[in-house]
């Protein structure tokens, strides 16, 4: 690839790092910029999931990517995001950008050109002095009539593109619903402190990595998680875990609790099939306090794999 093609390749890359689909998605931005920039530098081939999950996921040295699907689950977000900005900001720009399924590496195109529109021979082109012209010469009684156009046309144009808009509407709504109902419904229960003593464990900090936890939890598409809203009541309140299940309407529920020992901080959680009460799986993560939100990634990257071998979903 020539210089001036890479310096275009940088410049593509810019303009679709500051369109809204990407310019607030940081996670996404930097995975993109880092297969294009790999790319151009003739790494391509380098590009494996274990090195995507350290150096831009920040996973630790011991990530092992058939336990944690975060590179899998982000690079099918970057298709999709890429795809919706080629149909719409990017539908005019000269390069386009692709992460084909079945590697990592960015593959660039130039933009297809549209297609000539085929030039009418002048003898056949219809304008409205032509379809109208008739020679003076010709006497008024000899010339043929124009038929008007029908007044019942533009009523039936607009009911065909109303009926067209309508199925269009029931297609992606439908198909969304079908692609919702596919994901494994799941709620985080609020995380209880394994010393009571506020001035050990903030009861806040508890409520933080729930939230938190939902939130990295969220990100993965084969999950539907139950807002915070929905499952904070639950704090003081003694319920079974299959009547909350019942009640949120998931299949499965995560529980546990954390301890701060210093600037660290230990997270124990637990897996439960909710509708039968059974315990699936039980681990515990370290972290610092500093950097809760590495700690939050990690804990979510290790449920998902668990949600789908349980509950019978799957990434990509």
């Amino acid at each position: 690839m020539l210089p001036t093609e890479a310096d275009g390749v940088r410049a593509q890359l810019d303009r679709i790092l500051a369109s809204p689909g990407f310019v607030n998605a940081d996670r996404l931005s930097r995975f993109l910029r880092f297969v294009v920039e790999r790319t151009l530098d003739g790494e391509g081939d380098q590009l494996k999931e274990y090195r995507l999950g350290t150096e831009v996921f920040d996973r630790p040295a011991d990530y092992d990517p058939r336990l944690d699907s975060i590179v899998r689950v982000e690079a099918r977000r970057l298709r999709a995001k890429l795809a919706e900005y080629y149909e719409g900001p990017g539908r005019a720009d000269p390069i386009v950008v692709r992460v084909d399924k079945g590697g990592y590496a960015a593959a660039f195109d130039p933009a297809p050109t549209p297609e000539s529109t085929a030039t009418t021979p002048e003898s056949t082109v219809t304008t409205p002095e032509s379809k109208t012209f008739i020679p003076e010469s010709i006497p008024e009684a000899s010339r043929p009539a124009v038929a008007p156009r029908p007044r019942w046309l533009p009523f039936v144009l607009a009911t065909a593109t109303l009926i067209v808009a309508v199925l269009a509407g029931w297609h992606i709504v439908s198909r969304g619903t079908a692609s919702a109902s596919s994901r494994i419904q799941v709620a985080v229960l609020p995380l209880v402190r394994y010393d009571t003593d506020a001035d050990v464990v903030p009861e806040a900090l508890a409520d933080a990595v729930t939230d938190g936890l939902i939130g990295e939890l969220a990100r993965h598409q084969s999950v539907e998680v139950a807002s915070r809203t929905s499952v904070m009541p639950y704090r003081d309140r003694p319920e079974s875990l299959s009547t909350i299940a019942a009640a949120l309407g998931v299949q499965a529920v995560v529980e546990g609790r954390i301890q701060v020992t210093g600037s660290r901080l230990w997270v124990e959680v637990r897996v439960v099939d909710a509708r039968r009460d059974r315990k699936v799986w039980v681990d515990e993560f370290a972290g610092d306090t500093s950097d809760r939100r590495a700690l939050e990634r990690r804990v979510a990257a290790a449920i998902v794999p668990v949600l789908t071998a349980r509950f019978g979903a799957s990434v990509e």
